[in-house]
C-alpha cells in the first residue's frame, strides 16, 4: 500500500510493481521495472528514498533514515530478503545479501556483492566491485567478472517480474484453491530465463576476459578515479571502461614464472622486465591496458612524465584464457601493432601447452610460430634470451604430456 506523510506522495513509475502488502510511505520516489516485494517496508517519512530503474526490494526489507537524509538505491540494486538499509548509498547494480544490514551513511560502490547476514558499519565507504561479508563487514576480494554476470542474470528476472506480476497476479479468493496433488509439487516451467544459483554458475561460467563498466562514455580522469577507488583492474579503450577479470590459479604461475625467470636473466642489461602493475598506454588507439608481462628496452618512456603509463614496450606476453584467446590474438594485437617500439609478441596458452610467437622483421612484417613440447624452448629474437616451456608451465596444475 502507498501512504501519504505530511503533503508528500510515494511516487511510483507505472512500470514498477509494489506489491499491496508492502508498506511505502512518505517521500519516495520508485522508478522503472522496480520491483516490491511483500512485506517491505520502505519509510519516506523523515526523509527521501530514491529506487532508481530496474532495482527490486523483496520480502520483509526495511529502508529507512534518520531526519533529513536522502537513501538512494541506484539503478539495478539488488537488495535481498530480510536486509535493512538505513540512510545509507547503494551503488550501481549491487548485490545486498539476505538479513544484510547497512547502517547510515555507508556508502556501496557499484558493483559490490554484501554477503548474506553482513553488517556494514555507519559512514563505512566499500570500494566498487568488492565483496564484502562478516560482522562487521570487510572486503574480502574483489568482485569476479563470473560473479558479476551471475548478479546481472538474477537481477534480471527481478527486473522482469513486474510486468508478469501485473498479467498474472491476483488474489486467490476463498473457494478458488487448487486441492494438491504429488505432482504439483515439481517446479514449474519457466521460459526466458537461463538464470541458476551461484554454485551451479560458478562451475560453468567460462572466464570472461572483459565487462563493460557502463553505457556511456568515460574521460580520462574519471577512468583514473575508477581504477585509484577499485579492487580489480579497468581497461579503457576509446572510452570506454572494462573490468579485466581475476585470473585462475595456472595463469598467475605462468605469469610469475614468466616475470621471475626474465628478470634473473634480463639482470644488469640494457632490457628489463616488468608485471601486470605495468599500464600501457597504446596512444594512436586511445587504450590504456594491462598485459601480462613486458620488456622494455632502452631507457623506459612515460606518458606526461608520469612514470604510470608506459609508452616504448619491446617485447608484450599475455596469458591466453579461453575468453581471451581470439582478443588478445587479433583485435589487443593489432592496437598493439602501432606502437612504433613494439618488436615481439608471446601468447602463452594457460589451458595447454602452446606459445605462439610473433617477431617484426625487417620490412615491418609480423613472422609467427608455435611451440607446442615441454622439450622445446622459447628465444627471444629481440633480447637473445631463451626460456624453455618446462620452465614456463613449470608448477602448474593442468595435464600435461612432459619427460618430466
Amino acid at each position: 500500500m502507498l501512504y501519504e506523510f505530511k503533503g508528500h506522495r510515494p511516487s511510483v513509475d507505472p512500470s514498477a510493481f509494489v506489491h499491496p502488502q508492502a508498506a511505502v510511505t512518505g517521500n519516495v520516489t520508485i522508478g522503472r521495472n522496480v520491483y516490491i516485494g511483500p512485506g517491505a517496508a520502505i519509510r519516506g517519512d523523515w526523509g527521501g528514498i530514491v529506487i532508481e530503474d530496474g532495482c527490486n526490494v523483496q520480502e520483509n526489507c526495511t529502508i529507512h533514515m534518520f531526519p533529513g537524509v536522502v537513501v538512494r538505491l541506484k539503478e539495478g540494486a539488488h537488495i535481498g530478503h530480510g536486509a535493512i538499509v538505513h540512510g545509507a548509498q547503494i551503488g550501481r547494480n549491487c548485490l545486498i545479501g539476505m538479513n544484510s544490514v547497512i547502517m547510515d551513511n555507508a556508502e556501496i560502490g557499484d558493483e559490490c556483492i554484501i554477503g548474506a547476514m553482513s553488517f556494514v558499519k555507519e559512514g563505512e565507504k566499500i570500494p566498487s566491485r568488492s565483496v564484502v561479508v562478516g560482522n562487521p563487514g570487510k572486503v574480502v576480494k574483489g568482485v569476479t567478472d563470473q560473479m558479476l554476470q551471475w548478479k546481472t542474470e538474477g537481477t534480471a528476472i527481478y527486473q522482469a517480474l513486474p510486468e508478469e506480476m501485473r498479467k498474472y497476479w491476483r488474489p486467490v479468493e476463498e473457494g478458488e484453491q487448487n486441492v494438491s496433488r504429488h505432482e504439483d509439487f515439481a517446479a514449474p516451467e519457466r521460459t526466458g530465463y537461463n538464470y541458476r544459483p551461484w554454485k551451479e554458475n560458478e562451475g560453468v561460467i567460462a572466464e570472461e576476459s572483459r565487462v563493460q563498466y557502463g553505457r556511456r562514455r568515460y574521460t580520462l580522469e574519471e577512468y583514473f578515479m575508477v581504477e585509484e577507488s577499485s579492487p580489480v583492474k579497468h581497461e579503457y579503450y576509446r572510452g570506454e571502461i572494462f573490468a579485466m577479470a581475476s585470473a585462475k590459479y595456472d595463469h598467475n604461475v605462468i605469469s610469475g614464472n614468466l616475470i621471475g625467470i626474465l628478470g634473473g636473466k634480463l639482470y644488469g642489461g640494457s632490457c628489463r622486465v616488468l608485471g601486470s602493475d605495468m599500464r600501457i598506454l597504446v596512444e594512436e588507439e586511445e587504450l590504456f591496458t594491462y598485459p601480462d608481462a613486458l620488456i622494455v628496452c632502452g631507457e623506459p618512456q612515460f606518458w606526461q612524465n608520469d612514470q604510470y603509463h608506459l609508452i616504448n614496450p619491446t617485447v608484450l606476453f599475455e596469458v591466453l584464457s579461453p575468453s581471451t584467446r581470439d582478443y588478445d590474438r587479433e583485435t589487443k594485437f593489432d592496437l598493439y601493432k602501432t606502437l612504433h617500439t613494439f618488436k615481439e609478441y608471446i601468447l602463452v596458452d594457460s589451458k595447454m601447452v602452446m606459445v605462439e610467437q610473433f617477431i617484426k622483421n625487417a620490412e615491418g612484417l609480423w613472422q609467427s610460430r608455435k611451440i607446442s613440447s615441454l622439450d622445446e624452448d622459447l628465444l627471444l629474437e629481440t633480447t637473445g634470451t631463451r626460456l624453455s616451456l618446462k620452465e614456463i608451465y613449470g608448477g602448474t596444475l593442468f595435464p600435461k604430456l612432459s619427460t618430466e
